[in-house]
């Protein structure tokens, strides 16, 4: 079944009423990812002072519910339980996006990053890392890890952990194995993200431009080749349509280019740990939008709490994705009337299509952009974050050959780099 728009809700959020501002405390990280947007180490730890000033940039300009600390590998920041405790303080809630390496054999420090206000983590984890004592495993073979992270959360208690993979043509066909795995887990497993792996090819149909002057693109996502950034946001969703019939989107954002594209899909699927049984539709994503809005000011998208009362199956009579969910829980009690008494839960599956460039340069971002980060006191695209730092702009592809190339075309020796990220 094709996406349709009209079946979805378009999340309201906008530049300047978000329900998350994406905090960059370091570059330095403990492994290396192929789908990393970052330079790994050009900067290193941001001072505490910095930190708490983006902190408050982000507060007030984008009216977030919460803070996704990121990096780099954030937990390697010194300063971090200050970081995570001054979020709280001013009352966001702090999520970390984390590879976990940090807290593989160290449940104490998942402890004190409660206690200091955290909510949860995001565990990046798949088979493109160069992880310490796991390089070369599966995917297959990473659910030992994932699970680890899992059970550790719930151990500690009252902490939102998701597990997020960056999608290659290569892993496509295990997206519906980490899905399944995911449901099985889903008393302590809050939600999947999926991210369609980007790359900008230097040799194609394009050359690079800053503020008129060529550039040799030297960002972490320059490749030879761009022939594995094309997995689309409709290919996952499709992928785990096929596998499990309970799955549906409920809510989208668009790109700022192309009218039919999905940058953000999100799903809220309905289940117990004996069985899914359905996902919630666009009625109930509004109203749960709404809702906190009208309640706190802002919008919103991570809860730490994922367990639902029995009567949230009254939200049928609103939303005919509940609707179908409660028929099928109750022809499962008939069945088996101890289901009956099991936790529901609600899981999301959020999956991301990055940044598209198109046939005539121009890119194409996610619409409310959610992950814009701070530099020099400006918002900008988290994922181009490193076009900034190296360059003090955001580069401008060019068609190869096209009647309008600038003129002022020099080699990068002759672009002078941000006085800031000279080396």
């Amino acid at each position: 079944m094709p996406l349709e728009k009209r079946s979805m809700y378009r999340f309201p959020w906008s530049g300047n009423d978000n329900p998350i501002g994406w905090l960059e405390v370091t570059d330095r990280c403990n492994t290396y990812c192929r789908g990393c947007y970052r330079i790994n180490g050009m900067q290193g730890h941001k001072p505490l002072e910095q930190v708490k000033e983006e902190i408050q940039l982000l507060k007030k300009w984008r009216n977030c519910d919460n803070i996704s600390i990121a990096g780099g590998e954030p937990l390697i920041h010194p300063e971090i339980l200050d970081i995570v405790a001054y979020i709280r303080e001013l009352g966001m809630k702090p999520l970390i996006l984390t590879n976990g390496i940090r807290l593989e054999n160290n449940r104490a420090l998942m402890i004190e990053l409660k206690r200091a206000g955290a909510i949860g983590f995001t565990f990046h984890i798949d088979s493109e890392q160069a992880r310490p004592h796991w390089k070369g495993k599966s995917e297959e073979e990473l659910f030992e890890l994932r699970q680890h992270f899992a059970d550790m959360a719930h151990s500690v208690g009252g902490l939102f952990a998701s597990f997020g993979m960056t999608v290659y043509p290569g892993n496509l066909d295990f997206v519906p194995r980490m899905v399944a795995w995911a449901n099985k887990n889903i008393d302590r497993v809050h939600g999947l993200v999926f991210i369609g792996f980007r790359n900008a090819a230097l040799e194609g149909d394009f050359d690079y431009y800053v503020a008129g002057k060529k550039i040799t693109l030297q960002t972490s996502y320059a490749a030879e080749n761009t022939s594995e950034s094309y997995l689309t946001s409709a290919d996952i969703y499709e992928k785990i349509k096929e596998s499990f019939p309970h799955y549906e989107t409920s809510a989208y954002m668009g790109g700022t280019q192309v009218h039919d594209k999905f940058t953000w899909l999100v799903s809220a699927q309905l289940g117990t740990r004996h069985k899914m049984y359905g996902s919630a539709g666009a009625k109930v994503m509004e109203l749960f939008q709404m809702v906190h809005h009208l309640r706190h000011g802002t919008y919103v998208i991570y809860s730490p709490s994922h367990r639902l009362p029995k009567a949230a199956f009254l939200l049928g009579l609103l939303d005919s994705g509940v609707r179908e969910a409660a028929r099928n829980f109750l022809r499962e009690v008939l069945r088996h009337p101890t289901e009956l008494f099991k936790p529901l839960y609600v899981q999301s599956i959020g999956i991301i299509q990055g940044p598209d460039l198109l046939e005539d340069g121009r890119v194409d971002m996610c619409e409310s952009c959610p992950d814009m980060t701070v530099w020099n006191g400006r918002l900008v695209h988290s994922c181009r974050l490193d076009e900034w730092r190296l360059y003090g702009g955001y580069v401008s592809p060019q068609p190869r050959h096209a009647e309008n190339t600038p003129v002022a075309e020099t080699a990068i020796s002759e672009v002078t780099l941000h006085p800031e990220y000279r080396r």
